[in-house]
């Protein structure tokens, strides 16, 4: 599984580390523009708030349970106990955020022909991509590529570019959420934002129409995937400029603006 590596950009995207924040340079200018990810941060996520406290008060009654049913809790007792609720989900979250990044780097050294060790921990996930690539007729082009839009400003970071028997462009996202309750996958709604923004994103960096974008679901538990092509493109790229405007606008002290 070797990319073909046939297309060059029309100028380069380098991708700046800044802490824990990230940027994108575009052309040989000098200025830092917002990841795609990053605009859409601004976006807020109900469901998101509900898990955190669902996880919270899981985490305080299995404490309860394992340690207040026969006898009083002291004052540091509690006290533990809801500082642990308080911050369960960031490490529950952070703990499914590094199996994902690591799925991701796995796919990617699978695309560019490395040598791959698969931990139990992504072995799902890898096969699952796999079965899927054995599935299709598409041609690899690129594993994660860097793209960038200088008429918009922002960047991003693609997973992986493709090519159908007619020679069109089809570019896929991988996502290795949970399921969702109401669909068979762990597609949501901002996937559709992201991907659109990386669609504009990567026509203007290479030159190359795209024919279809896809968010390519991969269960972490078992060699299952689930790709869903993203419709209404404009619309949903409509919607990311949004965000992008918001996240522009954050940046300026409002109440000075004339």
């Amino acid at each position: 599984m070797i990319t073909q590596n046939k297309l060059n950009p029309l100028y380069p995207v380098e991708l700046i580390t800044n802490g824990k924040s990230h940027f994108y340079k575009l052309g040989d200018g000098d200025l830092w523009f917002p990841g795609v990810t990053t605009v859409l941060q601004m976006i807020a996520k109900p469901a998101l708030i509900q898990w955190s406290s669902n996880m919270a008060c899981e985490n305080i009654k299995e404490y309860l349970m394992e340690n207040a049913l026969n006898k009083p809790l002291t004052k540091e007792e509690i006290e533990k106990a809801c500082l642990e609720g308080k911050n369960i989900y960031k490490k529950k979250a952070e703990a499914q955020a590094d199996i994902g990044t690591k799925v991701h780097k796995a796919i990617d050294s699978l695309i560019k022909g490395d040598i791959l060790e698969i931990t139990d921990e992504i072995k799902p996930a890898i096969e699952g991509f796999i079965n899927w690539n054995d599935s299709n007729d598409l041609t690899i082009e690129f594993g994660d590529t860097k793209i960038g839009s200088k008429v918009f400003g922002y960047g991003g970071s693609l997973d992986m570019v493709a090519f159908n028997k007619s020679n069109e462009a089809i570019l896929v996202d991988f996502k290795t959420t949970r399921r969702r309750k109401d669909a068979e996958h762990g597609i949501y709604a901002e996937a559709a934002f992201q991907l659109a923004a990386y669609k504009a994103a990567f026509q203007e960096t290479y030159g190359v129409p795209v024919k279809e974008v896809y968010a390519l679901w991969l269960n972490k538990e078992k060699p299952e995937f689930k790709p869903v092509k993203i419709e209404n493109t404009n619309v949903c790229f409509e919607g990311f400029l949004s965000a992008l405007k918001l996240y522009q606008l954050s940046k300026y002290d409002l109440f000075k603006l004339q």
